[in-house]
């Protein structure tokens, strides 16, 4: 079957064949499974034994086709659960563990599903002691602040199995308020770091996955939690597009990009008077394509697998392919829980709709979501253009991710202008070479962003931000407005750059961009592209422009790194790898160098626009 003729039913029953495959397959090859030719079980693959046991104990709970063969399921089901059992486990492990066993003793399931002795062995592992240090004050043990979030789950679910007394499930929820109250203030989002600004991806999702733990535990909703799922869910709303996207910045996009999008929206349904009933509605519609996106694009035939990784995909490295198994348990069970929960709003994702043009629900032009305001601000521009919906992210990645491409304030839509994962090409920001080798880009440090006008933004930076350390760390003597401007079909970017200490003394600017279209021809200061999303590229005033065509290969394996030779333009050679250039969504085909001389200038005035 095509991809547009497959029905939403017919997506639903698709995922439902391959969790009962892969439940088999679990019960057959036991340890010694592998999926496309990786170990399952493997030292990399840190929460893969609690994420078998939540799948499977669903599979078994929902799928069985009769009673024989429940029987069949739960007798598979019990030797499952004694060989995870001896497994090493791990935070979210845990967590998905052990919501796998709670849903079978509301089953009535628990005793025959769950030894002696493995009731005995996880109610000894599956602890959140293991990374909270009750004696210093519960303090995280070198894990970030969304930790306690999956402590709090760990420690609510040992409550309700009645392995501890209640108590310190509410402690652990209140060290994550408190620390949301200190670094979020008055705009309700979580930074991750201590202060460093990376609202990311998690920021957002972070009130929906404490949502989702509150309801399924009977908890009673912070309201703190309940006001920043709110914002979260109208942040989503205005990134609703016709394919199915989600999140296109920061780290764990691609898959999780999607499935944050639909555990937010999800959740936030899930409480009475949080949306309104248009917002309802979008939201419903938005989630099914979300849905479809996840079933029929991020799952490989080929490999019997999800697929970030290979055939010219990429993502980051903490969602290496050695968790292949538990991405595939966990994404499954992702898309299982947000049907379970608009299922019993009364939504159905497997009917057919009539109107599902989510594009019709939000208007054009740009918006600006504020993340917060102190030293320096940070925020998340939306612009929605023609079909089109951009993400400009106004944030820092802080250590260590502040200078990767991910995190850099670039526009980003999925499918037309990704970023690649990990890598630190600084992507269509101006590079400022020093003449002591010193790099700086205008990123991290935003004192002000504003918004000027219907589709255009202004950023004031009053220092730069160096990039040769793990942790970000400024420049001061160079000041920078960068002004970002949409128009129809077209994103003009400009910089000036005013550099107050006489003692600074800029070499070079450097400019480098990545793209999905092919086929290009440099015209002076234009590049214009035969194929793909992009039609083309204006820049000025670069002196010399390198133009390198990408040849993405399906099989990255034994790729070397290979020198690029640059003399031809007067440039330096430079070194990249071949597979630097894959995104979550396919392999970009052609990158594009520019490079400026800089003689002397105390002012210096740069400016790309791209057309799609």
């Amino acid at each position: 079957m095509k991809k547009q003729t497959i029905t939403n039913q017919q997506c639903l029953e698709l995922l439902q064949q391959r969790m009962c495959r892969l439940f088999w397959k679990i019960a057959d090859e036991k340890e010694n499974i592998t999926i496309d030719g990786v170990p399952g079980y493997n030292e990399k693959a840190q929460f893969v034994g609690g994420k078998v046991i939540n799948l499977c104990s669903y599979v078994t709970l929902h799928f069985a086709a009769d009673e024989d063969e429940r029987r069949q399921m739960l007798n598979a089901l019990r030797s499952i659960i004694d060989m995870c059992s001896s497994m090493k486990m791990e935070t979210w492990g845990i967590l998905n563990g052990i919501r796998g066993l709670y849903q079978l003793k509301l089953a009535g399931l628990y005793d025959q599903a769950v030894s002696q002795a493995a009731d005995t062995t996880l109610c000894e592992s599956m602890d959140w002691h293991t990374f909270v240090d009750v004696n210093n004050n519960y303090a995280l043990i070198h894990k970030p602040t969304n930790y306690y979030g999956v402590a709090f789950g760990i420690a609510r679910y040992r409550e309700l199995l009645g392995w501890d007394e209640p108590g310190n499930s509410a402690i652990l929820l209140d060290h994550l308020m408190n620390h949301i109250s200190h670094y979020s203030g008055e705009y309700g989002f979580m930074d991750e770091t201590k202060g460093e600004g990376r609202f990311d991806r998690y920021s957002i999702l972070i009130p929906a996955e404490i949502t989702e733990l509150v309801v399924s535990t009977n908890w009673t909703e912070p309201e703190l939690i309940r006001n920043m799922l709110a914002r979260s869910a109208r942040i989503v709303l205005k990134m609703a597009n016709e394919e199915g996207w989600g999140f296109s910045y920061g780290r764990s996009i691609g898959a999780y990009g999607e499935t944050a999008v639909l555990q937010i929206l999800a959740s936030a349904a899930q409480l009475p008077g949080l949306l309104t009933q248009d917002e309802l509605t979008l939201a419903y519609a938005y989630s099914v394509k979300c849905i479809r996106t996840m079933i029929l694009f991020w799952y490989d035939e080929e490999m019997q697998s999800v697929n970030m990784w290979d055939k010219g995909r990429r993502t980051d490295g903490y969602r290496n392919k050695n968790r292949i198994l538990g991405e595939n348990l966990s994404l499954s069970m992702q898309i299982i829980d947000v049907i379970e929960q608009w299922k019993n709003l009364g939504y159905d994702c497997a009917r057919e709709f009539k109107d599902m043009d989510v594009l019709k629900k939000q208007p054009e032009g740009l918006s600006f979501s504020r993340f917060a305001k102190n030293e320096y601000d940070r925020g998340l521009i939306i612009c929605r253009s023609q079909g089109h919906v951009w993400s400009l992210p106004l944030i820092s990645g802080g250590t260590p991710y502040y200078n990767k491409d991910a995190y850099l304030p670039v526009p980003r839509e999925n499918g037309v202008l990704e970023a690649v994962p990990d890598v630190k090409h600084c992507a269509l920001v101006p590079k400022l070479v020093l003449e002591d080798g010193r790099e700086a880009i205008p990123a991290c440090f935003f004192d002000s962003i504003e918004e000027k006008g219907e589709n255009s933004c202004q950023i004031i930076f009053k220092k730069l931000c160096l990039i040769s350390n793990d942790s970000p760390s400024s420049l001061e003597g160079i000041e920078a407005v960068t002004t970002y401007t949409f128009t129809g079909k077209e994103i003009l970017r400009e910089d000036v750059f005013s550099i107050t200490d006489s003692q600074i003394n800029v070499k070079e600017v450097h400019l480098t961009f990545d793209t999905f279209s092919e086929d290009a021809s440099d015209l002076k200061d234009r590049v214009i592209f035969g194929k793909g999303p992009i039609s083309s590229i204006e820049t000025s005033p670069y002196d010399s422009c390198q133009i390198r065509r990408l040849n993405p290969s399906d099989d990255k394996k034994g790729q070397t790194e290979q020198v690029i030779d640059l003399s031809a333009v007067g440039m330096d050679s430079y070194k990249i790898s071949e597979d630097s250039f894959d995104t979550p969504h396919g392999p970009n085909r052609t990158s594009v160098f520019w490079k400026k001389k800089v003689e002397g200038e105390n002012e210096i005035h740069l400016f790309w626009k791209i057309a799609y």
